[in-house]
């Protein structure tokens, strides 16, 4: 354990480096996932025009597309157009069927990984070293 401050705020300041890195990955991941998302959009949107979703998602594609609703009203229910109601009463009952499912599976929340535990961990001790030489220097 270290007394010395300069240490202790060098390895603070490393671990904030870390932390900051691993921030930033996470956001070009985030990034890299929304880029699949409208990727995925458009293609929905096709294959929707196409009539892969059923009709009467094909008859709301055309009307989004032709700026008289959008995704949002649909799903939202601000469209009260026959489709929409049919495309939501649809998706709640798929929504059901997933929540059952997922019910039995009894998911919890997701963990954090073994980097940002450990992470984690090396900034508390670090924090607990820093407080420890604050005070033995009487710097506090």
């Amino acid at each position: 354990m270290t007394r010395d401050p300069a240490e202790a705020i060098a390895q603070l300041q490393a671990a904030t480096a870390q932390l900051d890195a691993r921030t930033r990955a996470m956001a070009a991941a985030r990034e890299q996932r929304e880029a699949a998302r409208r990727d995925e959009a458009v293609k929905t949107a096709e294959a929707r025009r196409r009539g892969e979703h059923g009709r009467d998602w094909q008859i709301l594609q055309q009307r989004i597309d032709l700026g008289q609703t959008s995704e949002f009203a649909v799903l939202q229910g601000l469209d009260l157009s026959t489709e929409a109601r049919a495309v939501r009463t649809a998706m709640g009952k798929t929504l059901g069927e997933l929540e059952d499912a997922a019910e039995e599976e009894h998911e919890g929340p997701v963990p954090l990984t073994p980097e940002m535990v450990e992470a984690q961990q090396r900034l508390v001790e670090t924090l607990q070293r820093l407080r420890e030489s604050t005070r033995a220097s009487g710097l506090q």
